[in-house]
């Protein structure tokens, strides 16, 4: 997408540190934010849409909606959409994870929770979307005269690509989240339809999001220790990456960029790549 002006903008889980870099990578480009998460959050919410506005955006409003809840999901996606009439850029965002999993005493209760956060919640949120996703293209081609033209964008993850010690659940929700947006990907070319489908797959960011929990603490800590190949990114570097991939229409992006390589060398050996990720959780 080259021109964004005017254009209406929605993220989930925007309170958190990478979603409110997201929002600032974009913010010069004149754009109408909706700010979307719990209701705890509509305070940092606000305060972002204040910042968002000082630094170009021609709109932007904090929302509640519980990306679980799906009442709230077709309520406040449909609010949006009636008033702004389009839908450019959805960011599903929103995520939660956990150190659970089957070996070390995790809970199915758990594992549900994530599944509802990291999977049903963009499969719901996209669905409402979908009747005001993308603008109508000026010059539509005779298979579809109906063309629209708009992004989808997935937040998942490296390990939605290849396994983590001691993260099943999260795991899982991830290769899932990857497989909707392939397909959705998929598609919408098949609908011969310019809406373009963007998975941003970061390794570790050092955010809040390892604070959580003890265990969480303790893995991020243990995956600092082990050297250059495992350092942390930050939550910029993921905002940055998102920012670029939008312009550049990309269609897949790993944060950084040699994470490409995983998928790759596990092609090739899958004793290889676990003896890399083994290594994260000795």
């Amino acid at each position: 997408m080259k021109n964004y002006k005017g254009k209406t903008f929605i993220i989930t889980g925007a309170a958190g540190e990478i979603g409110s870099s997201i929002c600032r990578h974009f913010a010069h480009e004149g754009l109408r934010f909706y700010l979307l998460d719990l209701e705890s959050q509509l305070v940092k919410c606000n305060e972002l849409a204040g910042e968002l506005m000082n630094m170009g955006a021609q709109h932007a409003e904090g929302m509640v909606m519980d990306v679980t809840n799906p009442e709230q999901i077709k309520e406040v996606i449909t609010k949006i959409g009636e008033e702004e009439k389009y839908i450019d850029i959805l960011v599903n965002n929103a995520g939660y994870g956990n150190t659970n999993s089957i070996t070390n005493e995790g809970t199915i209760e758990i594992f549900r929770k994530m599944m509802a956060v990291n999977v049903e919640g963009p499969w719901m949120i996209t669905q409402a979307a979908l009747p005001y996703l993308g603008r109508p293209v000026k010059k539509p081609p005779k298979k579809n005269k109906d063309q629209r033209e708009g992004q989808l964008i997935y937040i998942e993850s490296s390990a939605g690509k290849v396994g983590v010690p001691y993260m099943a659940s999260y795991v899982a929700t991830k290769h899932a989240l990857v497989g909707i947006a392939d397909v959705v990907r998929m598609e919408m070319k098949i609908k011969n339809e310019k809406i373009q489908v963007i998975s941003i797959c970061p390794a570790p960011a050092k955010t809040k999001f390892w604070d959580k929990t003890k265990d969480m603490r303790g893995f991020m800590n243990n995956y600092e220790q082990k050297g250059f190949l495992y350092s942390a990114i930050t939550a910029d570097d993921v905002g940055k990456a998102v920012y670029r991939a939008s312009r550049g229409n990309k269609n897949e992006v790993m944060v950084p960029r040699w994470w490409y390589l995983l998928p790759f060398i596990r092609s090739l050996s899958i004793g290889f790549t676990d003896k890399l990720l083994v290594n994260i959780g000795k």
